[in-house]
């Protein structure tokens, strides 16, 4: 397959060409605007977090810096997570605090806004590296996915490592583009750079270099994998070898330990059939238009081998590998858009079944338009994870409280996101079990601050027996309930009682539009999470 000289890098592609989009003639800075008004109405609006990665193992390790806890430091061996990424957040929040902001949802809104904006540079970056190996038209439409396609927006100002990996990644591609002979060195040494900030902020990264260096060297250019190399190794070690030295045993060692514990536990997380990402590309990028962009990717492997391989290699190795989950793929997205567009785009102007079928064409692309931005808009007003986040943003005020009872049915526990309450906290487990080497380092260098608080859970599984004996271990006895959901409320609310008798209702905490309309679809999945406040008054 080959390009014809119509659609060579930089050339305006005409109507024909063009096809449905003929008349989307918008100049990158107004796409840029676009992109950046939907980014910082979800950065104010979209409260929450995705997954359990982007607070567990980011907010709160930071937050718990900030406190003095060692989280994830002088550990026999390293967290499987990013330290460079977590420490970006901790310098974040020690200057917010420093300047006298110290509300947790104020940081969070700040967090997501710095987010909002460095995630423009997909944007950016996705246009350009379009615009140079096909033409404007084309890299139009390609901005436009990646500034309104529909969980973009929300996913960008989410604290995930998947997305964190994404800009730099494409910069470094963009760099290997170039065609200036003077500075080819140099951009390949700003390619390894960029590859291997990427690659410390989510390992797997490493596979989109790993996929154009293997183009590099089946065309026999040591010297552009020499440049690539260094720049690698330059950046690589700066960041993840240094910390590594200063916090564990040797450079590298995060890295080492993070492939072994994965190889060990494959089976133990989400696990899948060998097709499940290619069902999850098809489903989250919008059929049909799903299906032209892979029959367009699968059409540029001559065009670009290095992002076309880097792609394949990247989408390889994460279906082979049992564990599979959706935010995985996510790195993945912006190569589609872009490699899919030119490829399908050019298959059309010289299909002679499209050009007979405009109107379907059209009618597809229009589908694809109108439920992206629906949506996108939609998402970037939803907040995720109310029934978890706000009851502990309104007892942050309580500054009587010494602990909360967390209350969930017939429901499993879920881990509380304890930065919320805005103070240094600890769930009853992790204080006595699974963290008791941090919280006994933190206790032999200072004692707990008098606004500690603690937190126990409670549901249909557990006895009071064995809450009892967890409250009677420790002097920090609840002043509240927390009630989370509504099944079999009076039943709950008479074992309660059986303990702490004069409760006082507080506030109730209703769910998100989000939550209720996942409930209504499937309240089997997902439970009414109605969240009830409730003071302990004196027996």
């Amino acid at each position: 397959m080959s390009f014809s000289p119509q659609t060579a890098p930089g050339k305006l592609a005409t109507a024909d060409q063009v096809g449905v989009h003929n008349r989307l003639m918008v100049p990158l800075s107004f796409i840029m605007l676009i992109a950046f008004v939907i980014r910082m109405v979800a950065a104010f609006f979209s409260k929450g977090f995705a997954f359990h990665d982007d607070h567990f193992d980011v907010i709160t390790i930071a937050q718990h810096w900030l406190y003095g806890l060692p989280s994830w430091l002088h550990e026999p061996m390293p967290p499987r997570h990013s330290m460079f990424y977590a420490g970006i957040h901790y310098g974040l929040f020690y200057l917010m605090e420093s300047v006298g902001i110290s509300n947790p949802d104020t940081k969070m809104t700040i967090v997501r806004v710095l987010h909002g904006l460095y995630s423009l540079l997909i944007v950016y970056y996705g246009y350009k590296i379009t615009e140079r190996l096909s033409n404007q038209a084309n890299a139009r439409i390609v901005g436009l996915m990646l500034a309104l396609m529909w969980f973009m927006p929300f996913m960008s100002v989410r604290n995930l490592v998947e997305m964190a990996c994404i800009p730099p990644y494409l910069a470094a591609f963009y760099f290997m583009l170039k065609q200036d002979d003077r500075k080819r060195n140099l951009h390949f040494l700003w390619a390894g750079a960029l590859f291997a900030l990427a690659f410390v902020l989510r390992y797997h990264a490493v596979l989109f270099a790993v996929g154009a260096g293997m183009v590099l060297l089946y065309r026999q250019q040591w010297k552009e994998i020499a440049w690539l190399v260094l720049g690698f190794l330059l950046m690589a070690t700066l960041i993840q070898g240094t910390i590594d030295l200063i916090f564990f045993d040797y450079p590298f060692h995060s890295v080492v330990t993070y492939f072994f514990y994965n190889a060990d536990n494959a089976y133990n997380y989400s696990t899948g059939p060998v097709y499940r990402f290619l069902l999850t590309i098809l489903g989250f990028m919008v059929p049909p238009i799903s299906v032209y962009l892979l029959l367009g990717y699968s059409r540029t492997a001559r065009l670009t081998p290095m992002l076309f391989w880097g792609g394949v290699l990247f989408f390889v190795v994460h279906s082979l590998f049992p564990n599979k989950q959706e935010r995985f793929i996510l790195p993945l997205f912006p190569l589609i858009m872009i490699l899919g567009v030119i490829g399908w785009q050019d298959f059309v102007r010289t299909s002679s079944f499209w050009q007979g079928r405009k109107k379907l064409l059209a009618a597809s692309w229009a589908f694809f338009w109108i439920l992206n931005i629906v949506v996108a808009v939609a998402m970037s007003f939803t907040y995720t994870k109310k029934s978890r986040i706000a009851p502990l943003v309104y007892l942050s005020e309580k500054q009587d409280m010494d602990a909360v009872l967390l209350e969930f049915g017939n429901s499993s526990m879920k881990q509380p996101p304890l930065y919320y309450l805005n103070r240094l906290a600890a769930e009853f487990h992790e204080y006595h079990f699974n963290e008791k080497r941090d919280w006994d380092e933190y206790k032999a260098g200072k004692p707990l601050p008098e606004d500690f608080a603690m937190t126990y859970s409670l549901n249909g599984e557990k006895s009071l027996d064995s809450l009892q004996t967890e409250l009677s271990l420790y002097p920090y006895q609840p002043d509240y309930v927390v009630v989370v959901g509504q099944k079999g409320l009076e039943e709950r609310m008479q074992r309660i009682n059986s303990l702490y008798p004069a409760l006082e209702l507080e506030t109730t905490i209703t769910p998100s539009l989000y939550d209720r309309v996942l409930h209504f679809l499937n309240p089997r999945v997902h439970k009414d999470e109605h969240v009830r406040i409730y003071r302990i008054g004196e027996k």
